[in-house]
Parts: C-alpha cells; sequence; structure tokens
C-alpha cells in the first residue's frame, strides 16, 4: 500500500518531484566532483613527489662557493642527512632568450636559469613523470613558459648572451616540482650536459647555487638548518624546506576545490529548502489525507514514512546519478593539475572519496526530512479533518491604506506581507543564489585587480622595474635612479633592495631571512597591525613571519639582525600580508643598511603622471635597461596568479549558470504550488470581473519584490561575509584579512540584473500559463 501511495505521489507531482532531484544531482555533483579532485591533487602530488624526489632543505645561495665544505658538514651531520647534491644554476635574462618571430622572454617576472638533470635526487621530469634525458643541441622549457609563450614541441628558441649564442630545439616540457608554481620566482630550463658546459666555459649566465639536502626518515630538519647557520656555510638566499613546494604546487586547485565544495553546500541548503517548501505544500494539501489515516488508526511512523520513502528514493537516485556524472564534470576542474602535477589521474583513491559526497547528501537529507516531518505529530485527527495548516494572516494590509502603488501590484506585495512565512523561503533562496553568483565574481575581480598586489607584500604603484644580478647592477641602479629622477613622466618613484640577513629565530638561534629596506612612506601597504618603518632601527613583518611558528612577534616587539659582523636589535613597527615567498618577508628602514654580500635583487617602484601611456614607458625602459624586467603592477599579478586567475573565471561562469538555472527552477516550481494553492481564490477573481493581465500582475509583483530583496540581501552577504570566508581560507598563505574589489556596475548591475531577467520570464510564463485554467471546473471542485 505504502509503496502504491509512493508512486502515485511521484506520478501526481512529476514537476516537483523533477525540480527537487535536480537540485540533489547538482549537489552531489559539484561535492563529488570537489572531492574527487582533491583525491586527484592528493594522489597525484604523492605520484609526482615520488617520481621527482624533491629535497627535504633547499638552500639558494649567490656568490662564494666552497663544495668541500657543504661535503664535510654532510658527513658530520650523517645521522640526519641521507644525501647531498648541489645544483648549478646558470641564470639567463629573459630578454637574450629568443624564439618565434623576434620574440623574447623580456618582461617575465621569473629568473631562467639552466640546468642539468641530477643524479641523485630533485629530478625534472617530462610529462610522463619520467626524468628528463635531454640529448645534445635540446632542450626541456619549463610548462609555465609553454603556456606563457604557447611554445611546441619542436620549436625553437636561441640563447644570445656576450659572445654565447645558440639555438635550441624544445624536445620536452619540463615538470618541475620544486619550481613548478608561478608563486616561486625561479623556472629550470634543462639542457644536456655538453651545452651546459659549453654555456659555462663561455660565462653565459651569472652563478647561483642550489644547496639541497635529502634527510633520512629519522632526520630532523630544524636540527639540519640550525647547525647550517651556525656553521656560517653559504646561504645569502632563503631556506626552505620541502612542505612548501607541495603547498605552492597545490594551491592553485586547492583554492578552486573549497569555493566548488562552498557552492555544493549552498546547493544542498537551497535543496533542503526546496524540500522543505514542498513538504509544506503536501502536507497542506493531503491534511484531510493526513486526519483520515490518524483517524483509522494508523501510526505517526507509518504516515511519515508515506512521505520519507518518497525523498529516500530520490536522495538515492539522484547520489548515484550525481556520483557518476561527477567524473565526467571533475574534467573541467582539472585540466590545470593534469597539466602541472601529473597526466594520468587514474586510481582508485578518487572513486573511493567520490563515494563521501553521495552517502553524507543521503544522510543530511533523510535527516532533514524527519525534521519537517515532526509537524505531523502535532496534528490530531480532528485538526486535519478540519483545519488548514497554512493559514492566512490577518487583514494588516486593508485594501484603503494604498495611496503608492496600483491595485494589482499592492495586492501582489500585500501579499507577501501575509504570507511571509510562505515567500520567506523564497527569498532566501534568492539570497543564496546571487551569493553564489557574486562570491567568484569578487574573488576573480579581487585576484585580477592592481590592488591585490598589497597581498603580496607590494605598495599600489602603476610600474615595476627588477633589475637582476649582472656585474653591471650596482651601476645600473644608481643610472636608473637618476634618469627617472629627471624623467618628467614620471610623477614619484622609490628604489628597494632586497638582501638576506641573519635574524635571531625564537629559540635563539640563527635564521636567514629576506629583508627590503627602502622607504615605505611613498608606495604605502595596508597593514594589518601597526605602521611601515618610518625611523632608524624599525622593521615590519610579514604574517607569516610574525606567526608563533615564524619570529613569534608582535608589534613593540624587537627583532634581533646581524649585518656587518654587528647586532642591531629592531622594533616591530607593523604586521603586513604576503603570499609571495612563502609568505616569510621584512621590510627596514634604510638605516639598517645593505648586506652587499647577499644583495637577492633591486627594484624600482613608480607611478607616471597623469595622460603618459604606460605601454610606451615600459618599452623604452625595457629598451634602455635590457637586463632589467619592466611590468605594470597587473602584469605583475597575472604572471604570479595566472593559473589562478584562470581557474576561478571558470568557477564564476559555472557559478552564474548554476544560480540562474536553480533561480528559473526554485521560481516556477514555488509560483506552481502557490497558484495551485490559491486556485480558487483565482476563480473567484475572475469571476469578480478581474482580467487575467491583472491576476498574473498580482503574483509577478509579490515575487518581483521576494527577488529584488533576495539580490540586495545576497550581494550584502556575499560582500561581508564572502571576505571573511576568503581572508579564513588564505589566511594559512599569509593574507589573513582580505578586502574585496568591487566593480560596482558587475555586482549591483550586471548580475543582478541577469537574475532579474531570468527569474522575470519565469515568472511571466508561469503566471499566463497557471491562470488560463478553465474557470467552471475551477469552481466546480
Amino acid at each position: 500500500m505504502f509503496l502504491k501511495m509512493v508512486k502515485n505521489d511521484f506520478i501526481r507531482n512529476k514537476i516537483i518531484t523533477m525540480t527537487v532531484f535536480v537540485f540533489i544531482t547538482m549537489a552531489v555533483i559539484l561535492a563529488a566532483s570537489a572531492v574527487n579532485n582533491i583525491g586527484n591533487l592528493i594522489q597525484g602530488i604523492t605520484k609526482f613527489q615520488g617520481s621527482a624526489v624533491p629535497a627535504d632543505i633547499t638552500v639558494m645561495h649567490a656568490g662564494e662557493y666552497d663544495q668541500g665544505k657543504i661535503d664535510r658538514f654532510t658527513d658530520q651531520y650523517r645521522d640526519h642527512i641521507a644525501m647531498q647534491e648541489t645544483m648549478v644554476l646558470q641564470n639567463i635574462d629573459g630578454s637574450n632568450i629568443h624564439f618565434g618571430q623576434n620574440q623574447t622572454m623580456a618582461g617575465t617576472i621569473q629568473d631562467i636559469t639552466f640546468v642539468v638533470q641530477n643524479k641523485n635526487f630533485d629530478f625534472i621530469l617530462n610529462l610522463d613523470n619520467k626524468r628528463l634525458d635531454v640529448k645534445k643541441g635540446f632542450v626541456a622549457v619549463p610548462i609555465y613558459f609553454m603556456e606563457q609563450h604557447d611554445l611546441k614541441i619542436g620549436d625553437t628558441i636561441t640563447v644570445k648572451s656576450g659572445w654565447y649564442e645558440k639555438a635550441f630545439v624544445i624536445s620536452d616540457y619540463a615538470r618541475d616540482f620544486e619550481m613548478n608554481s608561478p608563486l616561486t620566482s625561479s623556472k629550470r630550463f634543462v639542457i644536456n650536459q655538453d651545452d651546459y658546459n659549453e654555456m659555462l666555459k663561455m660565462q653565459a649566465g651569472e652563478l647561483e647555487y642550489l644547496i639541497e639536502f635529502k634527510l633520512n626518515e629519522s632526520g630532523d630538519s630544524a636540527a639540519v638548518q640550525t647547525a647550517y647557520n651556525e656553521a656560517g656555510l653559504p646561504a645569502n638566499g632563503p631556506i626552505l624546506e620541502g612542505k612548501i613546494f607541495a603547498i605552492f604546487n597545490s594551491m592553485s586547485d586547492m583554492i578552486v576545490a573549497i569555493v566548488v565544495i562552498f557552492i555544493s553546500m549552498l546547493l544542498l541548503v537551497i535543496a533542503s529548502l526546496c524540500i522543505r517548501l514542498t513538504f509544506l505544500a503536501t502536507i497542506d494539501e493531503d491534511m484531510r489525507e493526513i486526519g483520515v489515516m490518524k483517524a483509522m488508526g494508523i501510526s505517526r511512523k507509518d504516515i511519515k514514512k508515506v512521505y520519507l520513502n518518497k525523498y529516500r528514493i530520490i536522495a538515492a537516485a539522484a547520489g548515484i546519478i550525481g556520483y557518476l556524472m561527477s567524473f565526467a564534470a571533475v574534467n573541467l576542474l582539472n585540466s590545470n593539475m593534469k597539466l602541472y602535477i601529473a597526466s594520468d589521474l587514474s586510481g582508485s583513491l578518487n572513486y573511493i572519496l567520490a563515494l563521501i559526497a553521495p552517502i553524507l547528501v543521503y544522510v543530511m537529507i533523510v535527516m532533514y526530512c524527519k525534521r519537517v516531518l515532526k509537524r505531523i505529530d502535532k496534528i490530531s485527527a480532528v485538526e486535519a479533518l478540519r483545519s488548514d495548516i497554512m493559514e492566512r494572516g490577518k487583514n494588516s494590509f486593508p485594501l484603503l491604506k494604498n495611496k503608492f502603488f496600483s491595485t494589482n501590484i499592492y495586492m501582489g506585495l500585500r501579499d507577501v506581507g501575509k504570507r511571509f512565512r510562505l515567500y520567506r523561503l523564497l527569498l532566501v533562496i534568492f539570497i543564496v543564489c546571487t551569493f553564489i553568483v557574486i562570491l567568484p565574481v569578487n574573488i576573480y575581480n579581487t585576484m585580477s585587480s592592481p590592488e591585490f598586489s598589497s597581498y603580496m607584500g607590494i605598495g599600489k604603484q602603476d610600474m615595476r622595474i627588477d633589475l637582476r644580478r649582472t656585474d653591471s647592477i650596482t651601476e645600473d641602479f644608481k643610472k636608473l635612479q637618476g634618469e627617472l629622477q629627471n624623467d618628467s613622466d614620471i610623477e614619484k618613484f622609490a628604489p628597494y633592495i632586497t638582501s638576506s640577513y641573519q635574524v635571531k629565530n625564537a629559540e635563539g638561534s640563527w635564521d636567514y631571512m629576506n629583508i627590503e629596506t627602502g622607504d615605505f612612506s611613498v608606495f604605502p601597504l595596508k597593514f594589518l597591525e601597526g605602521r611601515a618603518p618610518e625611523g632608524e632601527g624599525e622593521i615590519s613583518l610579514s604574517l607569516a613571519n610574525a606567526a608563533k611558528d615564524g619570529l613569534n612577534k608582535k608589534v613593540g616587539d624587537e627583532v634581533t639582525v646581524k649585518t656587518g659582523g654587528q647586532e642591531q636589535k629592531l622594533t616591530v613597527t607593523g604586521i603586513y600580508q604576503d603570499i609571495t615567498n612563502g609568505g616569510k618577508t621584512a621590510k627596514a628602514h634604510t638605516s639598517l643598511g645593505v648586506n652587499e654580500e647577499a644583495i637577492l635583487w633591486y627594484i624600482v617602484s613608480l607611478d607616471l603622471a597623469e595622460g603618459v601611456d604606460a605601454r610606451k614607458k615600459m618599452e623604452y625602459y625595457q629598451n634602455a635597461y635590457s637586463t632589467a624586467q619592466v611590468n605594470d603592477i597587473k602584469e605583475y599579478t597575472q604572471q604570479t596568479l595566472g593559473n589562478i586567475i584562470d581557474q576561478m573565471g571558470t568557477v564564476v561562469v559555472g557559478g552564474i549558470s548554476v544560480a540562474i538555472i536553480i533561480a528559473v527552477l526554485i521560481t516556477a516550481l514555488f509560483l506552481r504550488m502557490l497558484l495551485s494553492k490559491d486556485m480558487s481564490q483565482i476563480a473567484i477573481m475572475r469571476s469578480m470581473g478581474l482580467t487575467l493581465k491583472q491576476i498574473s500582475h498580482q503574483y509577478m509583483a509579490g515575487t518581483l519584490m521576494v527577488l529584488i530583496f533576495g539580490i540586495i540581501f545576497g550581494v550584502l552577504t556575499a560582500n561581508l561575509l564572502g571576505e571573511f570566508l576568503v581572508s579564513l581560507a588564505m589566511s594559512s598563505m599569509g593574507a589573513a584579512k582580505i578586502e574585496f574589489v568591487h566593480i560596482i556596475w558587475q555586482t549591483w548591475l550586471l548580475c543582478p540584473l541577469a537574475l532579474i531577467i531570468a527569474v522575470g520570464l519565469t515568472i511571466f510564463i508561469s503566471c499566463k500559463v497557471a491562470v488560463k485554467d478553465d474557470l467552471s471546473v475551477v469552481l466546480r471542485s
């Protein structure tokens, strides 16, 4: 009997049943896809790491170097160190690498280095995650540059540096565990040993060193780093732990997965609200039948089972279909992963993890249904046979008080006020739909904006000129400042020098830290706490450096820095956000002095005068200083975060599409139930002489008002709550307080207009069809 009743309910409410089914399926698809993507990411990173065998500790160094001291240190700490290998990098400026039709790699923010494959660990792989074996005359190009410049296998790149000139044919793309991510500032081109020796002999590039250590299983990374620093071994660049490379490799895919999971949770909320709406309407329609069943002695449990079984079947079917469809949908999310991490993502882990989504959704839907169905317990047989649970509100909006609207519009608005408990479900759904649209749009606009540079430890500016290590870098830096001083097209500029310094950590031992010195009042940063260093003996720290697992400092504390063989105590004046260089940077007043032996780079930030052509000015300085990297700040951000921005663009399109589909389906479902419930009232209005158009306007006015309020609250929620959620997610990366960049015409005009048009058409069609039913049939019923 109960199965027959469930079947009849399916047949009677086909549209409602299918709508709920679609929402649950969509929620499962998105959730399973995101979980599947995380499973692929874990599996891919594990395989990638297993093939590449990255270093556990990597020391970057430029300058004098003695391998003998490194070897003796390694022998001394064999209890911790399993292997040691030093990779010699030849730095080639991007302007000296030619390809295509007279194109160069000038303007890249990346340090370009040419290397040979390591022998013991930190292997650079091809797209099959096999160790690269490059033949003479060939080169393996990093994936980053393959994407940036559309380089193909078989293309030629030519290196011209000083007296050295050689053409290389691209044989492979290089997948590099340590330097894959755009967030790392260097990229490694792999060439043959003979070609490398020739390049070295001709002194084509500046030399840098990666001093790498692979630890034993019981090796203590912190102990080795401390001992290395105390031994005074070469380390005028940052010292990086292996886990930071895994974080960089997974960051863009993890951010997208988190956003998609969040959207799927919102979809689940909508599906639950839709079920609630359906239950209320269905119980209202079946009130007399419920009363009859209770009067016949059928238990509350069996009555609830009639309604619950339907949604058990829907949730189970939607879960199975959503689970299967997620394996097709996940391909939209993991294209970046297949390129940068692992071409083959097959494996059992993703199938098992993806099962979490449908099982969790099924449990949540069933539990929610049981909660909603508790209202049946409160209905006695007598009440069910006499009353309607969806009673109308009191007549608190008399028609005589209407002074501003036409009668039909006022009646529609009045209906919302009287039956707000019914309409509030629709309001919440419209708020959620708007949130799904606006949140990804805000994230995308913020990351694409030049203002995002403030989360990369850079003040707001028009252009940035990076001078890389050459023999003439100091002279070029002074010459550039003089030329900028006399250039009337430049409104203001500020030079900055970044050096590596020894800093006393929380345990009292010495670590190396990159500290930038200069005048930070010209292009001010946004500080979480405090201010920029303005006077002698002042320093500001990035959030990651100030944290407990860093130096464990707050504003007003002192930091001990060693410079020129002397210790200086600097007062922390501020804490800022920075997601670059592992989030661990610092900025100090020029009184600290420059560590001449460990200068990493020179930077000049500048703003152009009003009306100056930025592109022409960039070309001028790029030509005048061929070894410099000249970028506008938007391009700098794009090169650093390009992958994440592109993937967020896909999420934006998907979010808008999903939200519009949801809004249209829910609106159609709501109006169908509402008009069905009000059919007798509509018939009375028609018999009194109201036209179909007038009746339609009443329902359109009420529903559109709910939509407009839903959009307003949805945009405000996305702006305020969205900032909190994104800041929470980014706090572990060095940015704990994200402020969205709002493009007003998008968030308050374009996106809401798309929802209004889609929902407005749905309301118009639904009302027009529903009120045309045969009047005589309705009155007889």
